[in-house]
């Protein structure tokens, strides 16, 4: 009882700085995609920046163990990264938990392939004015956010992988093009 009392405090607080961001939000699309460089969930030692993922398009998902949505989103999203050729594409997972123990059990719950990355603080989430969860963004080769989606339900995934392959193809196409 005492734990759910505390992730719902926590929720409210992290909604309530998320809400005061909401210009921001409106300002993401379209953008460059604020930088950043996260631990990778369970590994203090080992970091990815988005920087480092230019050339590629990305989806960007954050998630929370808490967050019922996301256990229909965590499945689909792994048949997305499995589907997609990766030279290409990456997903990247942003857990929002401020304790270890319920992503943990999530992930054994929900395992995938792809990088999940710890941001407990909120830290980044504020900077990409989250306003409610899961939300997700779509970042193109040059790091530009292209869409972003607040909440989720299994036909969403249709949508995203739509955006996804349309900017894998248009970059591919830009390449061909660009090499005759």
């Amino acid at each position: 009882m005492r734990n759910s009392i505390a992730r719902i405090f926590s929720t409210l607080v992290m909604f309530a700085a998320c809400a005061s961001a909401h210009a921001a939000v409106e300002t993401v699309v379209g953008n460059p995609a604020p930088a950043f460089e996260l631990p990778v969930f369970g590994s203090e030692s080992r970091h990815v920046a988005l920087e480092s993922l230019r050339g590629k398009v990305v989806l960007l998902d954050f998630w929370a163990s808490w967050c019922g949505p996301c256990r229909q989103s965590f499945p689909l999203y792994e048949k997305l990264h499995g589907e997609l050729p990766a030279q290409d594409f990456t997903l990247l997972a942003i857990n929002l938990d401020e304790m270890a123990d319920g992503p943990a059990a999530f992930l054994y719950e929900h395992p995938v392939s792809y990088t999940s990355l710890a941001d407990p603080a909120g830290d980044v989430a504020k900077k990409f004015g989250l306003i409610g969860m899961p939300t997700s963004f779509v970042i193109d080769r040059d790091g530009v956010v292209r869409s972003r989606h607040t909440g989720f339900k299994p036909q969403d995934i249709e949508v995203v992988r739509g955006e996804i392959r349309e900017l894998i193809a248009g970059s591919t196409a830009g390449r061909q093009a660009d090499a005759n």
